[in-house]
């Protein structure tokens, strides 16, 4: 292959690399395969495309001409290509936490050292950097034989199919399911649908509420709490193996208690005035808390409580007594 001028090899391999991380985020945000279903991060991975192809063009150009031989020409090329991704994982995620920092210094220098960007933001940049610079450089330097093209659409398809799963298995994610229930006044119908929010792709519209209330009654009859209930608040969020925590808020609400998530398992806390009652009392939970704290003076809520997911965010939803 004869080598193009090194301005050449810039420009064919910036607009490769523009061009294959297009494609890569546009197919993960179109399909909502983020990791963590982490989509706010989306906008930031987009602004790191132009700066990216540019440091693909520059090693592109500075690639030297006797490393273009037939022979393993392929696979250095690409090689190549990886490590600039690699570079380029190590110093955006850098460059943007000192910005971050240097912006916040109000709180001063401890924010910045101990600054760092979510593992779902992480682990889909790698993939995506480090895929396009492999396949930028392939598409540059090699004749764009039937399996050139297979193994860049390989390594493409890699860098949106496999962040997702990566991030469940190191998180222990879960589609978790919390359901907050209440005392069923008597001036209020226990049939009264409970609000519903979800955070993922497994939205909880209003049927798919009213079906985990009634299994949360069913479950509550089932394990002999005595009493009339209603589900008050239901809330999902994460992806994978399902899990669904049920806490019951007897007043008064203990003043604060973290609460582990249940494992892939079906779990029940009761509000006593002594503590809480954990139904079973032994089950597979989480190192992830919900926090349930009792009500502030003031204020009408019979409890305010934080779910977080995998990526260590979620909703901080009050709940009002009936």
């Amino acid at each position: 292959m004869k080598p193009v001028s090194r301005f050449l090899r810039f420009g064919l391999a910036s607009i490769a690399a523009l061009v294959l991380s297009g494609i890569i985020l546009g197919i993960t945000y179109a399909a909502r395969m983020f990791p963590g279903y982490q989509i706010q991060w989306a906008e930031t991975e987009v602004r790191l495309i132009v700066p990216f192809a540019l440091a693909v063009g520059i090693a592109a150009a500075a690639y030297p001409r006797r490393w273009l031989s037939p022979r393993g020409s392929a696979f250095i090329v690409a090689a190549v290509g990886a490590v600039v991704g690699c570079l380029c994982c190590l110093v955006f995620p850098g460059w943007m936490i000192l910005l971050s920092g240097l912006s916040n210094l109000h709180f001063g220098w401890g924010f910045l050292l101990g600054a760092r960007l979510p593992l779902a933001f992480e682990l889909q940049a790698a993939a995506w950097l480090i895929a396009a610079g492999a396949s930028a450089m392939l598409v540059t330097f090699t004749r764009r034989k039937p399996i050139v093209l297979v193994a860049v659409t390989m390594l493409c398809l890699l860098a949106i199919v496999l962040p997702s799963p990566v991030f469940d298995l190191l998180t222990n994610n879960q589609e978790l399911t919390v359901a907050f229930v209440i005392p069923a006044s008597s001036g209020a119908s226990a049939a009264k649908p409970p609000r519903a929010f979800s955070s993922g792709p497994q939205w909880l519209n209003e049927a798919g509420a009213n079906a985990v209330a009634a299994h949360v009654l069913e479950a509550l009859r089932t394990s002999g709490l005595p009493g009339q209930y209603r589900v008050a608040e239901v809330y999902r969020c994460g992806t994978g193996k399902k899990s669904l925590q049920i806490i019951v808020l007897n007043p008064p609400v203990p003043a604060l208690a973290h609460l582990p998530q249940p494992d892939g398992t079906e779990l029940i806390y009761v509000a006593k005035p002594d503590g809480w009652e954990t139904i079973p009392s032994r089950a597979p939970t989480l190192g992830r808390s919900v926090e349930v704290r009792g009500p502030r003076t003031g204020l009408p809520y019979l409890a305010t409580s934080c779910i977080p997911n995998a990526a260590g965010s979620g909703p901080c939803p009050a709940i009002r007594p009936d």
